[in-house]
C-alpha cells in the first residue's frame, strides 16, 4: 500500500513455488530471485507506477495517458485505461484490495478540490468529505473495502479518515502533533499511522504505539495481519524493520527501507544507498526476515517494487530517469 498522491493464471504456480521455497534452507532461497516483466504502455502512455494488485493477476496504477494522469489496470497482461469522470481533470491510483477494488483520489482543477474515490467494475464512487474539510485524499483499501484517506481544511486542521465497508457514517480522528500522516489500514480497520514519537496503531478508538527499541528511532510505512513494516534508525543510519507486535521488532537485512507487505509476511523495500546521490537504491524483498534477491529490467537502472501482491508476486516501475516520476510497468515474480 501506498500513501495519498502517489503517482502500491499464475497465481497458483507462483504461490506453489513460493511455499517450496520456504522449505529450503536459507541460503538457498537467497539464490532464487524475483524476475522481472515489463508490462506493456498503453497507446500514448508515460512514466508511471503500478501501485495495487488483486492478488489474481491484475495490476493497476497511475500512468500519464495523453497528458492526463489517470488510473491504468493490466488484465492478462494487457493495459486497460479507466478513464476519468467529468468534471475531474486527474485520478490517482493508491491501493487495489483482493476483490479488485480500487481506492485513490480524484482531482478537480477548477475548484481546487480533491475526493476520496473507489473504482470497480461499475465505475467511480466518490467518498463523502467530513463536514468542516475541504478535499480528502485516498490512502489504502482492505480486503473487506474499507477505506483509509486524510481530510484537509483550507487554512485549518486535518484529520484521518476512515469509511467502513458497512457504509455507517465515517470515524473522523483529528491530527494532532501525536496523531497525523496515515499510512496504511490492515484487514481488520487497524490504522498505521504517524505520531509525535514515531508511529502508532489505531483501532476502535485505542491507540497503540510501535516502540523503537533497541533503536532510538523507527516508523511504520505499511501493515498486514497485524505485521508491520517500516524503518529504523540503527547505527546512525535507517535499516528496514518488522513489527510482529508493537514493541518486539527486528532488523531486515539488507535493507534501507520497507515499502509494502502481503498476506503471508512477503515484504518489498530498498536497499540503503549512503554514498550515492539518493539515500536508497533499488528493489529489495524479504520472506519474513530473510532477503531475497529483485533483479531489474534489462535496460533500466532504476527500479522499485512497492506493491507485494497476495499471490507472491511484486509490482512497480523501473526507470533510467528521476524515480519521482515513475518509469516503465514491471511486475516481478519468484522463479528459479
Amino acid at each position: 500500500m501506498r500513501t495519498k498522491f502517489c503517482w502500491r493464471v499464475v497465481a497458483p504456480v507462483v504461490a506453489a513455488l513460493s511455499v517450496a521455497v520456504l522449505a529450503q534452507p536459507a541460503d538457498a532461497a537467497i539464490r532464487i530471485a524475483w524476475r522481472p516483466t515489463v508490462l506493456p504502455l498503453p497507446p500514448g502512455a508515460t512514466a508511471g507506477s503500478l501501485t495495487g494488485s488483486d492478488g489474481k493477476g491484475e495490476y493497476t496504477g497511475t500512468f500519464r495517458v495523453n497528458d492526463v494522469t489517470q488510473v491504468v489496470s493490466w488484465r492478462n497482461g494487457q493495459p486497460i485505461v479507466r478513464g476519468v469522470p467529468s468534471g475531474y481533470e486527474r485520478v490517482d491510483a493508491n491501493d487495489e484490495n483482493s476483490s479488485g477494488v480500487v481506492a485513490g483520489t480524484i482531482h478537480d482543477y477548477e475548484s481546487m478540490v480533491s475526493r476520496t474515490y473507489t473504482l470497480d467494475a461499475n465505475g467511480y464512487h466518490l467518498k463523502d468529505v467530513p463536514a468542516g474539510y475541504d478535499s480528502v485524499f485516498g490512502v489504502a483499501i482492505n480486503t473487506r473495502g474499507d477505506v483509509l484517506g486524510e481530510a484537509y481544511r483550507v487554512g485549518g486542521a486535518e484529520a484521518i479518515v476512515l469509511w467502513r465497508a458497512d457504509g455507517s457514517a465515517p470515524v473522523v480522528i483529528p491530527e494532532t502533533g501525536d496523531v497525523s500522516s496515515p499510512r496504511d489500514l490492515d484487514d481488520d480497520g487497524t490504522i498505521l499511522l504517524n505520531s509525535g514519537v514515531g508511529s502508532a496503531l489505531w483501532k476502535d478508538g485505542v491507540f497503540r504505539y510501535l516502540s523503537p527499541s533497541p533503536a532510538a528511532q523507527a516508523w511504520g510505512s505499511a501493515i498486514r495481519n497485524g505485521v508491520v513494516v517500516g524503518t529504523r534508525i540503527w547505527g546512525g543510519v535507517e535499516q528496514a524493520a518488522r513489527w510482529t507486535s508493537p514493541t518486539s521488532t527486528v532488523g531486515l537485512a539488507g535493507g534501507g527501507i520497507t515499502t509494502g507487505i502481503n498476506q503471508s509476511g512477503l515484504t518489498s523495500g530498498l536497499v540503503p544507498n549512503p554514498s550515492g546521490p539518493v539515500i536508497v537504491g533499488n528493489a529489495i524483498a524479504w520472506r519474513a526476515t530473510v532477503p531475497g534477491e529483485v533483479r531489474g529490467p534489462s535496460g533500466y537502472s532504476t527500479f522499485e517494487a512497492p506493491v507485494v501482491a497476495d499471490d507472491g508476486s511484486l509490482a512497480g516501475f523501473a526507470t533510467n530517469g528521476s524515480r519521482d516520476a515513475g518509469g516503465v510497468p514491471v511486475v516481478w515474480r519468484l522463479t528459479p
